[in-house]
């Protein structure tokens, strides 16, 4: 018995001591150096800053991608496959169906039907392929990955691609394509570094028109809030709510691709929807076709609705339903009952300030209101802001308002 309890004892010794051995030269391969790209890890009892080139290269490395093959692996995007190709450094990874988490985008999740990457190893440190969407990859990118001790980018190209063929991925959530015809190209170039999670990304459309939604019954219909003011709107709130809400209002398509892509920026550095970067024509269908809903999808219909508003209506009309039909805080619908109630005056009777605050409330009406009411004062930095922006005006008056804005109140 004495021998026995003494083999049992050496066993239990020596799987100790092997599982101490291998724990740690673990973390002696897996521990980061001084400077290198790392991440906290928790192994048991143990916490230590691991190694993400060590990390990717184990990963990537053929015999542990063979031991992937063929099996499906269930992750937060949905079930991912590998499937290795004739060449023993290409691979194909599928997930189907797929869905990603863009926080630029809000709160839920872009579902696509399949997301196919073809990958192949030029390095042990080097990748590049394709990236297909679709069940018959109708859009397709180029990419390539390299990475060191010091971080990874991530380089990718969207050559030239229907806009149609884009749309038709949510072909099944979409029912304006069922009638819509839409043309033009996308292209997109992205460059993602990491750990510092620095993005850039330049997209291109070119050729954007939309057609078969029906908004030319607009033309001559009259706005659901009542009808328009018999003296309009002024000279000032239509130069103020453009100052206010879409500086390059006549300048643009229907969209600004510019501001898309800064306020896509903006959300990615804070991992949110920070900025929107909504046209008056967005805003104008949202008001009338697609609702507030917080999702891509709405955004998407949007995006159509707004490009073929700007074609079939013009720039003064889509500005006249705009302004007929937006709330202004306090249950107020369309500018002449904001100005009724807000100011008690007509308006096409505002002064510059006065247009500028009311277009100020605009961004928030509902919030921006109960402040006003909360605290009896304007807030000077947003009004002042856009009569500093407002066109046309000349410098010198812009100031002179700006400067008497201190004390001013609306009653």
């Amino acid at each position: 018995m004495r021998r026995v309890a003494l083999l049992a004892g050496g066993v239990l010794l020596a799987g100790m001591l092997v599982v101490t051995a291998v724990a740690w030269g673990g973390w002696i391969l897996l521990r980061a150096a001084p400077g290198e790209w790392s991440h906290p890890v928790q192994w048991g009892p143990w916490r230590f800053d691991a190694s993400v080139p060590t990390l990717l290269r184990i990963a990537t490395h053929p015999v542990v991608l063979r031991r992937l093959e063929g099996r499906t692996l269930a992750t937060r995007f949905g079930p991912v496959q590998w499937q290795s190709g004739e060449d023993p450094q290409h691979w194909q990874i599928a997930c189907a169906p797929c869905r990603i988490h863009l926080p630029e985008l809000g709160d839920d999740a872009v579902a696509l039907a399949r997301v196919t990457i073809d990958a192949h190893r030029l390095a042990q440190d080097r990748w590049r392929g394709e990236l297909a969407l679709g069940d018959d990859r109708r859009v397709k990118a180029r990419w390539k990955a390299s990475f060191d001790a010091r971080g990874a980018t991530l380089e990718m190209t969207l050559p030239p691609t229907p806009l149609d063929s884009a749309y038709r991925l949510f072909e099944h959530e979409l029912p304006e394509l069922r009638r819509a015809r839409i043309e033009g190209t996308l292209r997109l170039d992205a460059r993602l570094s990491l750990p510092q999670r620095q993005l850039s990304v330049t997209p291109h459309i070119e050729g954007f028109v939309v057609d078969g939604l029906g908004t030319d019954s607009l033309l001559h219909a009259e706005p659901a809030c009542g009808p328009l003011p018999a003296h309009g709107f002024g000279t000032w709130l239509p130069r103020a709510v453009i100052a206010a809400e879409d500086q390059r209002f006549h300048e643009h398509p229907g969209y600004d691709m510019r501001e898309i892509t800064a306020a896509w920026m903006l959300n990615h550095r804070e991992r949110g929807t920070a900025r929107g970067g909504s046209t008056l024509s967005q805003q104008l269908a949202k008001l009338l076709y697609t609702g507030s809903e917080r999702h891509h999808l709405r955004k998407l219909r949007e995006l159509l609705y707004a490009v073929e508003l700007d074609r079939t209506l013009g720039k003064a009309r889509v500005l006249e339903l705009y302004l007929a039909m937006a709330p202004w805080g306090d249950g107020q619908c369309g500018a002449a009952a904001a100005a009724r109630h807000h100011l008690h005056k007509r308006v096409d009777r505002l002064t510059p300030t006065e247009a500028a605050w009311l277009a100020s409330l605009l961004h928030s009406p509902d919030r921006e209101w109960a402040r006003y009411q909360a605290s009896g004062q304007v807030n000077e930095e947003r009004v002042g802001w856009v009569i500093a922006h407002m066109r046309p005006m000349r410098a010198e008056k812009r100031q002179a308002l700006v400067e008497a804005l201190p004390g001013w109140s609306p009653r």
